[in-house]
């Protein structure tokens, strides 16, 4: 399931601003071009004339859909970049003398992210086992990067030495926006660090 995720943009602070304004505006459009032609609208028709259901249906495309359009981050609406998409790469686990010594040779990894202008979700799958994102926060000011909680669980046919943790990844961000590269660790019980690299499909 989706949950939010944290930003240093400033932009949440002020679209809000403009969607009310614009929400207000075609409210009031809508109900002069009504009155105008004489268009009575029955009591179970959906229309959001009033300026709360505009506003709802305004805010909803942005943060599904507008946010990611070219033209609204070249005029500086958003600066969020758009990490959606399916991401392959390798994990390469640094030697270390915890629970997973031994286990230093790369693994495939495949990230599949989902966003939203205020969601995400991160999966990642590999040969030993799955995990998904529980919270995270991107930052767009200097080197933009993507950090986050996960929780993992080993698959079936995992070693026996891998059991369900949590851990931390933060990933920098390229600026062709294709490639994510960073560092991981677990968990006291999986006491494993390593390096990231993926890039988009």
């Amino acid at each position: 399931m989706a949950h939010t995720y944290a930003t240093d943009s400033g932009e949440r602070k002020i679209v809000p601003f403009f969607l009310a304004a614009a929400a207000i505006g075609g409210a009031y459009l809508t109900f002069h071009l009504l009155k105008k032609y004489h268009i009575e609208m029955p009591w179970w028709a959906f229309l959001p004339i009033d300026t709360m259901g505009m506003y709802g249906l305004l805010y909803a495309f942005f943060d599904r859909v507008a946010w990611k359009w070219r033209f609204t981050r070249w005029i500086g609406v958003t600066q969020i970049p758009d990490l959606s998409g399916t991401w392959y790469g390798q994990v390469q686990p640094a030697p270390t003398p915890g629970m997973s010594a031994g286990l230093a040779a790369p693994i495939d990894i495949t990230l599949s992210i989902k966003q939203s202008w205020t969601e995400i979700l991160i999966g990642a799958t590999t040969n030993q086992s799955r995990s998904h994102s529980l919270s995270g926060a991107i930052v767009v000011a200097d080197d933009p990067s993507l950090s986050y909680e996960y929780a993992n669980e080993p698959l079936p046919s995992a070693a026996t030495t891998m059991h369900a943790h949590r851990g931390i990844v933060r990933l920098m961000v390229n600026p062709s926006r294709s490639v994510l590269e960073g560092e991981y660790y677990s968990g006291r019980d999986r006491q494993n660090i390593g390096t990231i690299r993926v890039a988009r499909s």
